[in-house]
This record gives structure tokens, sequence and C-alpha cells, in this order.
């Protein structure tokens, strides 16, 4: 797949780094922006979770996320499906230790630092998240929402299957099952399996599955 870590922005300071890298550098990036903002505070402060979400299968996917501590799980789930999953309207569910957990539970209730949860979206093609709180921090968060992205993957460079030059931007269904059919946009043309089995290659670790198209 992806030839090389993909790196993120900091929404915080600017910098790049990679998922690792990342994860270092907001231990002190992020108490040191909350630090600043309480001199220039346009929100009022609130519990929230420091939170990294990455795929399961596909960890070159990965998000950095501020969850108010208040918001329920589901709002959370929304999240995930609007910028990563939603395709059919598939259910979803969250996990600790192979226990469901109830949607409408507020995170403050359920959550602490060091937990990992599973997220899984569609129970057919299922996607699989890992959920991991990170830290816990009081501070501003922008008005009604939730849930507010600090870093995520830029898109990972994925070659084209067939020339091996150029980078994928559609992925063959069918040929996917036998672990290939990513496909430049000159390969995707001429590809035998034709129009009607492609789907675009996005940045998300749902790419290529069910109808998923970002």
């Amino acid at each position: 797949m992806a030839t090389k870590a993909p790196k993120a922005t900091c929404l915080l300071c600017k910098s790049k780094y990679t998922e690792t890298g990342m994860t270092k550098h907001l231990q002190s990036c992020l108490p040191k922006s909350l630090e600043n903002q309480q001199n220039h505070q346009k929100f009022k402060s609130q519990p929230f979770f420091h939170i990294l979400v990455k795929g399961s299968y596909s960890p070159e996917y990965w998000l950095h996320l501020k969850v108010s501590s208040n918001s329920k799980l589901e709002q959370l789930d929304q999240f995930l499906r609007d910028i990563w999953l939603e395709c059919c309207g598939h259910m979803s569910a969250f996990s600790y230790r192979r226990n469901e957990l109830k949607m409408g539970r507020k995170l403050k209730d359920v959550l602490s630092p060091g937990m990992e949860l599973l997220h899984e979206y569609d129970f057919g093609s299922t996607t699989e998240l890992l959920v991991k709180v990170l830290a816990e921090y009081e501070g501003p968060m922008e008005k009604n929402k939730s849930v507010e992205i600090i870093a995520r993957n830029e898109a990972p460079e994925i070659p084209c299957d067939e020339c091996g030059k150029a980078p994928a931007v559609q992925i063959c269904t069918e040929c996917q099952c036998d672990g290939s059919g990513w496909l430049c946009e000159a390969c995707a043309e001429e590809h035998e399996c034709g129009e009607e089995m492609m789907l675009p290659v996005v940045n998300s670790p749902r790419t290529g599955v069910c109808g998923y198209a970002g």
C-alpha cells in the first residue's frame, strides 16, 4: 500500500510529524496551546479528552481529536461516520474488552486516559478503528462543537498496481479481492473490469470498501 508513513500538520502550531511523532509532539504542544489560550480565551473552558483514532488494519489513516467529555458516544460515532465511514447507513458500535457500550452514554462516564476502545462500522464489510484515550484536559472548545480535529494524516501515497509509476486514484473492487486493484488514471481507463467496478481512492480506512466514495 503506502510507500512511506504519511505525515500530518499539527493544527495548533503547524509543525509536521508522522503518527508516532505527532503523538509525542502533542504531549507538550497541546498543554502549551491551552495555556496560551487562557490569556486570549474566546470560548468557555470545559473538560475534554485527547483521543487518537486509527484504522485497526490500516494504521496509515489516523486522527488526533479533542472530544468534549460531556458529549455522548453517539456524537463521536457520527463524527467518525461523517469524516471516514458513512456509505450506506450501516450499523456501528463501540466496545471495550469485548463489551459493547451504549451509544447514549457520556464520554465522562465511560472513558479514562489509557483506555482503548474498538469501533466497528458495518457488520458485513466491517471497518475497524482503534480509539485510544491519550489524556484528559480542561480548556476551550469551539462553540457548538463536541469534536475538533487537532491533526489528520495526509493521504498516503499508493502506487498503481499495474504500472507502478503513477499514484493510484481508483480502486477496482473486483481485483481488490485478490489483494490488488489500485490503479492510476491511465491504467484505470484501460482496465478490463470496467468503470462500474471502480471506486475513488480517498483518505480513509474505508477506501475501496462497499460503496464508500468519501
